[in-house]
């Protein structure tokens, strides 16, 4: 939505010209042809909703979901805070049970799998309840990119619980609650510290056994700002590839951003069609 800017409505077109997304073009149709005819694309090929204000943009792109024709919301020239708030609302919106949280899938450089990170854009400070839906966000969209039993790290400092690192009590207690099924299709441990989560030798030197370290497909972080600090160190110093959709909702929710690349918005759509088709089959 609001895709009135050279970045955004690049990005809708760069992945329908892949047949990742068939885009629906809501925003002001003045700004959007603008922006078009600056790039020097056609858009007769796509459907063009008009909507004078970024707010109203966000509620129409939010019907065209409950009326069926858009399976994805994709974040344009707008804030995250006018799309969230048509998102949430509590009549209209696309809330389910779940909250809303975000999951960054990336491609890390010697890593053989993909390697998931959340909550990096939503839940600032998340409590133990919220972290079990952030959880099962990750699983569900693991297990719709092809992992079978998505294995999640549940991070810390350290591997041990110290009752002064509040963050290793509730590790501690994700981990027990996806043994009794609290937390379903995925396997759950910590306390573990980022370098015994993603490296067996870490996990080995420290006597770890678990099905989880040095194998992890899922790291979840204490809270948003070193979700984020690991997500961008990955991306610009270890050179990850990087898509990331927001879960929870009745849709994928695509939060592009500035700073994303044509790879990074490509990423993201293919994840958000891969998800919806796994949304549909459940």
């Amino acid at each position: 939505m609001a895709p009135d800017d050279p970045n955004s409505l690049g990005g809708a077109l760069l992945a329908a010209e892949r047949t990742l997304i068939t885009p629906i073009l809501v925003g002001s149709e003045k700004k959007i042809r603008e922006t078009a005819v600056e790039m020097g694309v056609d858009l007769r090929p796509f459907e063009i909703v008009d909507a004078p204000t970024d707010s109203v943009a966000a509620a129409r792109a939010v019907q065209l979901v409950h009326e069926g024709r858009a399976g994805a919301v994709m974040k344009g020239h707008l804030h995250t805070d006018d799309l969230l708030r048509a998102i949430v609302r509590t009549d209209g919106g696309l809330r389910t049970r779940r909250r809303l949280s975000h999951v960054f899938c990336m491609d890390v450089p010697g890593l053989d799998h993909l390697l998931m990170i959340t909550d990096a854009a939503i839940n600032i400070a998340p409590a133990l309840n919220e972290k079990v839906d952030i959880i099962q966000n990750a699983i569900d969209l693991g297990r719709a990119l092809g992992v079978e039993t998505p294995k999640v790290a549940v991070l810390s400092a350290v591997e041990t619980v110290n009752p002064k690192l509040p963050s290793t009590i509730e590790a501690a207690a994700l981990a027990k609650m996806a043994d009794r099924g609290q937390i379903r299709g995925g396997i759950v441990d910590g306390p573990l510290a980022m370098d015994n989560a993603v490296d067996e030798d870490a996990a080995r030197t420290k006597g770890i056994r678990s099905l989880v370290a040095g194998h992890a497909d899922i790291l979840l972080a204490p809270n948003l700002e070193a979700a984020n600090m690991i997500a961008k160190q990955l991306t610009f110093l270890a050179h990850a590839e990087a898509g990331g959709i927001v879960l929870g909702a009745k849709c994928p929710v695509i939060l592009s951003s500035r700073a994303d690349d044509d790879k990074a918005r490509l990423a993201s759509c293919a994840v958000a069609a891969l998800y919806h088709d796994w949304q549909i089959r459940q």
